[in-house]
């Protein structure tokens, strides 16, 4: 059994048009024979937002890599607590999503959300749509200094079989995408990852994403994912 990671992150046309920074930050990292992945999308409204998101993912990374366990409900919440202290007073400035996945080198793990942003999994040979319990934050952005108990979905997942895996992606991705058409793509990230090496992988995706042809093609764009293969 082996798990296959890759990921990717671009600047939208209109930040580059504006000099302005990729608001966007992923992180994908080993720990322990498993992985963490997140992505994280900073409030364009924000001045620091591209500081934030980059600060969310790595207090991720921090928080996977500890040696205590901790319940999948209570990751959101820690990593609220823990991006707050960092920032203090200063937080608004710096406001962001957050999505998240820890797994264990045996595939069973967490995946994790706050605010928008889009969660595909598939799980026991079962594809979901996990944000989509989500619909009432349609019009409105929860963000991780926001993060209550509702703010935050969490699930356990167990990637048993060939195939199954975690998509994690940020808005200026999801919101392009077609219902209907979102297992076909999840199917079509997993299979060009069979394909490519990580470095290989995160090069077509790179290619792809700056190369997005739809009506929120001046977005950041962001993806990361996790895939078991036998």
């Amino acid at each position: 059994m082996r798990l296959l990671v890759g990921g990717a992150s671009v600047r939208g046309p209109a930040h580059q048009q504006e000099g302005t920074p990729n608001q966007d930050a992923l992180c994908i990292s080993g720990i322990r024979g498993g992985w963490c992945l997140a992505v994280a999308d900073g409030l364009g409204s924000r001045s620091l937002s591209h500081i934030g998101s980059q600060k969310a993912v790595q207090l991720f990374r921090q928080l996977s890599r500890q040696q205590q366990e901790i319940s999948h409900d209570a990751v959101g919440l820690a990593l609220r607590n823990a991006w707050l202290a960092h920032f203090g007073d200063r937080y608004r400035a710096h406001e962001t999503t957050l999505l998240w996945a820890k797994l264990d080198a045996s595939g069973r793990g967490v995946v994790g959300q706050v605010g928008d942003g889009l969660m595909l999994v598939r799980s026991q040979g079962v594809f979901r749509v996990l944000t989509s319990r989500r619909g009432g934050f349609c019009n409105q952005t929860a963000t991780l200094a926001q993060a209550n108990s509702q703010d935050c979905y969490s699930a356990e997942i167990d990637l048993s079989r060939s195939g199954d895996g975690v998509l994690l992606m940020t808005d200026g991705i999801s919101d392009d995408l077609i219902p209907e058409q979102l297992e076909p793509f999840f199917d079509a990230i997993y299979q060009r990852r069979l394909r490519c090496s990580k470095r290989r992988m995160r090069q077509w995706l790179t290619r792809e994403l700056n190369g997005w042809s739809t009506p929120r093609h001046g977005d950041d764009k962001s993806i990361v994912g996790i895939f078991r293969t036998d």
